[in-house]
This record gives structure tokens, sequence and C-alpha cells, in this order.
């Protein structure tokens, strides 16, 4: 990566791909009387049996207090892209969105106040959790994380730093070296999609790259989770002195390379190793090198693309700032081989928790994770699909997960297998954005074109519910 080229800024356009077209509505235009073109939800947010509030394009927020039964179409003062809403209670709650939007309710949505995130330039904001009246987390793009302990008179931002001593710290570009340098910020590129708290003390945060981070003291501080991978790959053995892979190792290597192909949220690190004899009778680490890069091209022959592949501790093309003594140790082992270490980096969009230990992940390319230990530790479980999803729900019955092109799984096991609903769920042909329980027994389910869908016995069965009942009517120009 070049020093003078942002950090991110190619996947800054791929993950606007990922939350523009698949969340933010494809850019949909409406004329000012076409009124009855129904808004593309993106959030739910439920209380109790009764009380939802629906969020989504073009500054769209609906309420019910009755259940589904009637609706209102709540004035939010915006016309950017909600992408979710959080209520503490039947009054309290906020809503979030595009280039740093927030705004706040006291009365249930009947008004809404502009708040203030501290960060400039504004970034968005993807997620946002309501733990009560006062205290509230959102998270967003480029480390975003922000916290309010006075209702959002005053946003902290606790957003993720670079350091001397993070992985990208050599990535920066010249003008956030200076930053850095002069003592400013400088923001981790990463995106954090959802935001969950179970309670004031337990709480935990997803995004892209495999990101998840768990909180047993209120956010005070914060810890890594880890992903239990079912991928695992043997060692390549080369002839001595040989960099060629061997022809009884390329089966292996092609079953390598279909499991990366499937998975596409996997990448993998290649580091070759070279014996000391193979050292003293070459005089550099040369072959090392070839080894791992005759790995690297097998699996990019196969379609693995290159951005998913590093070669680590490669030999360095400048050698006088290197101490190469130290470096040659490295790259010794009593076998000549190479190591293909497999990494977990899943896009992951909602996370939700039934209780401190039961917890589950949705993500893109068709990804269930399910968590049995309050969220240390998760491992995945087969969705059959490679469609993204973007939610999840725990019903009394059933629970759901629910995503692109009315891609919709159940299970009835707590987790452990999930299949495709044969009956009991309405057909659903839009993305379905966002899944959320106001109790055990009453659930809803929100996505493209006003789809409103509602459970009323735990997640067994749905039925789709029109917001056009009782709302009343707005115009519409075009929104963002």
């Amino acid at each position: 990566m070049s020093s003078s080229q942002p950090r991110g800024s190619w996947r800054r356009w791929c993950s606007a791909l990922v939350f523009g077209l698949l969340v933010a509505g494809c850019g949909k235009e409406f004329s000012e009387q076409a009124y009855f073109v129904p808004d593309d939800l993106y959030a739910a947010a439920a209380v109790g049996s009764d009380h939802l509030w629906v969020a989504g394009y073009f500054g769209a927020i609906y309420r019910t207090t009755d259940g589904g039964r009637s609706w209102k179409k709540l004035p939010s003062g915006t016309q950017k892209s909600i992408y979710d809403i959080s209520f503490a209670d039947e009054k309290h709650g906020w809503a979030v969105g595009r280039r740093g939007f927030v705004i706040h309710t006291t009365d249930g949505g009947e008004s809404w106040e502009r708040q203030d995130i501290p960060r400039r330039p504004s970034r968005h904001i993807f997620g946002i959790h309501a733990i009560d009246a006062e205290h509230a987390w959102a998270v967003g793009d480029w480390g975003g994380r922000y916290y309010t302990a006075d209702a959002g008179e005053t946003w902290e931002d606790r957003s993720f730093l670079v350091y001397e001593d993070h992985p990208t710290f050599k990535y920066l570009s010249e003008a956030e070296l200076a930053a850095f340098e002069r003592g400013d910020k400088v923001y981790d590129d990463l995106y954090m999609n959802d935001i969950f708290f179970l309670d004031s003390e337990r709480g935990w945060i997803v995004g892209e790259y495999g990101i998840i981070y768990r909180t047993a003291d209120g956010g005070q501080t914060w810890e890594k989770s880890k992903i239990l991978g079912d991928v695992h790959f043997e060692d390549i053995e080369f002839p001595k002195s040989a960099s060629e892979i061997p022809r009884e190792l390329w089966p292996m290597l092609f079953e390598a390379s279909e499991l990366l192909l499937e998975k596409e949220y996997l990448r993998v690190r290649i580091e070759a190793f070279m014996t000391r004899d193979e050292l003293r009778k070459t005089g550099n680490t040369f072959l090392a090198d070839a080894r791992a890069e005759a790995v690297r091209d097998f699996l990019e022959g196969e379609g693995v693309s290159q951005d998913r592949i590093r070669i680590l501790n490669a030999t360095p093309f400048d050698e006088e700032d290197v101490d190469m003594n130290v470096f040659r140790k490295k790259k010794l082992n009593a076998r000549p081989f190479a190591r293909i270490a497999v990494l977990e980096t899943p896009f992951l969009f909602d996370i939700k928790f039934k209780d401190r230990s039961e917890g589950l992940i949705a993500g893109l390319g068709g990804v269930l994770m399910r968590s049995s230990d309050g969220g240390r530790t998760w491992k995945y479980v087969e969705s059959d699909s490679r469609q993204a999803l973007f939610a999840v729900g725990f019903g009394a019955q059933r629970l759901v997960a629910v995503g692109d092109k009315g891609l919709r799984r159940v299970s009835s096991d707590g987790g452990a297998t999930w299949e495709t609903p044969q009956q009991g769920f309405p057909k659903v042909f839009a993305f379905m954005r966002d899944a959320d329980f106001g109790n055990e027994q009453r659930g809803w389910i929100v996505g493209g074109d006003s789809l409103v869908l509602r459970t009323s016995d735990g997640g067994l069965t749905w039925e789709s519910i029109s917001i056009w009942s009782g709302a009343e009517a707005a115009g519409h120009g075009a929104g963002e």
C-alpha cells in the first residue's frame, strides 16, 4: 500500500456498496406526489408487546402503540437515511444514520432533537443502543464508538485509534503521520456495524474483518472475542533445497482452494521456513521466500484472490535497517515447510444476546455464529446460503435470521442448526434488514418496500403487517 494513498480507500468503495446498495436503498428517488411509494426500512426498536418504531430511507420513522393495528409517521426532521433506532422505554430513544446524524426523543417520537457527535468530518453512524433514558452507545465507520451519560447532551468520542504499536501504523499516509506527530487523533480504519447491550454492564460490538468486542464493565474496557474457525490446513512439506510443491500434496492444496473459494470471509497468511543446512549452503533466505511464493501462486491459480493472501516475514529488499542475523533465525526450522494460517475476517452486521451466555451474529455471505459463553468465543453454524444475513432474533419458540432477497432461516434448537421455514412465514422477495423482539412472544422483522412482519407466538409463525393502515401520508423528495 502506498504511503500517499489513504488507508482503506479501495475498501471504502466496497463497504459503501455493502452498506449502501444493500442497506441504503440503492439511491431510489421519489416524486413529491408519490407519497404512496413504500419506504425501505432498515431498523426496528420494540418495547413490550405493543410499542414499535421502524426507520429507514429518507428519514422515515413510523410508530405503532397497539401492536401494529395502526401506525403514525413521525417527524424526524431529516431527509438522511436512518440506519438504526433504539428505545430505552416507551418515551426515550435515539435514531442515527448518514454523516453523523443523531436525533433524540423524550416523548415517544412525537418530537425529535438533533444532537452532535464530536467527530470532524462527520462519519456515518450504523448502530445505536439505548441502555436507559440517560445512557447510550453508538458505533460507525472509521473506528467510530461514542457514549453519552446525559441523554445525549454531550457525547464522548471513544473511537478506536491508531498508535505506534498498531499493525496499520506503517500504512499511515503522510498527512496522518503528521497529524499523529502533532498529537492529533488518528482513527482506526474499521467499520463498526452494530452494538448491543444486554444490561448496563454487558455489551458487544461487531463490524468488518471479523471484529467482535465485548465489555463486562459498562464499556470502561473492551476486549476482543475469538472466532473458533473450523478450517485448518496442514503444513506443506518441501524436499530439501527445493521450492516446488511436491505433486502428492497438490490434492491437499486443491481442497484448500475450494474451501477458500466457498468461504470468502477467510484470508490466509503464508510463512515458509528452511533448515540451517540450507541456509549455510545458500547464504540467504530466498529459498524460504520461494516456498511461500509457490504456495501463494498455487492458491491464486485456483482462483483465490491475491488480496486474501499475505506472505509473512519475506526477505526485506533493503537490509540496511534490519538485523539480518536476527531475521535469519526467524526463518530457520528443523523441517523445510510452509505454514498456511487461516484468518477469520467475516463482515458482520448484527449481534444479539438472549441472556448472559447465549448470543448470535449474522453477516455477509450467509455467516451465522453462535456463542454460549457470553461472547468470549464464537463458532460458525451452517446457514446453507451464501447470501447476506442482516439480522438475528430470539423468540421463545424459534430463533430467526433474515437477510437479502427474502433469505430467512429459523432454529428450534437454540441456534445449533438452521433451516428454511416451510410454513408459518410469508413469501418475501425484498431484503429484510432488522429483527427485534419486545418480549419472548412478540417480535418484528422489517425490510425493503415498507416490509413489516410480526410474530405473536415466539417466532413460530409470522404475518405481514401494513404500516399504511392509519399512517399519515407524507411527501417525498430525493433522499440520501
